[in-house]
């Protein structure tokens, strides 16, 4: 539809103006209406491209932050749990076998919070081994 308007256009400046001045003028309306083309399509597309680029650098940062957040809290939250734990059972057994330890460091909450919560039902290390 462009390039027919395009046509008849140029059909009837053909009758106003020099060969010359009608290729000049057409070729620039032809990159215009090739927009991709342009120079002011290309500008506003490269900053539109640097703000989404800067956008997405802004919340990929958030995402990492807010992860590494929730990792270290889940970390720090185990930590505590494990020494706990550790604490509650030398208290209770006054010694605590080095296999039995390296054990207790691998647990995750779940089984420490479960050593925890059970830890007066614990009479025994053998009843300490269900929770390992």
């Amino acid at each position: 539809e462009k390039q027919k308007a395009l046509l008849r256009a140029e059909i009837f400046a053909g009758l106003l103006y020099e060969e010359q001045v009608i290729e000049m003028i057409f070729r620039e309306v032809e990159n215009m209406l090739d927009l991709e083309q342009s120079a002011g399509y290309r500008r506003i597309f490269n900053k539109g491209l640097e703000k989404g680029i800067e956008k997405g650098m802004e919340k990929g940062i958030e995402k990492g932050m807010e992860k590494g957040i929730e990792k270290g809290m889940e970390k720090g939250r185990r930590e505590t749990l494990r020494e706990n734990v550790l604490k509650l059972l030398y208290r209770k057994f006054k010694k605590l076998p080095a296999p039995y330890v390296e054990k207790i460091k691998t647990l995750d909450e779940y089984a420490l919070g479960m050593i925890l919560d059970n830890i007066f039902e614990i009479n025994s290390l053998s009843e300490l081994e269900e929770y390992l």
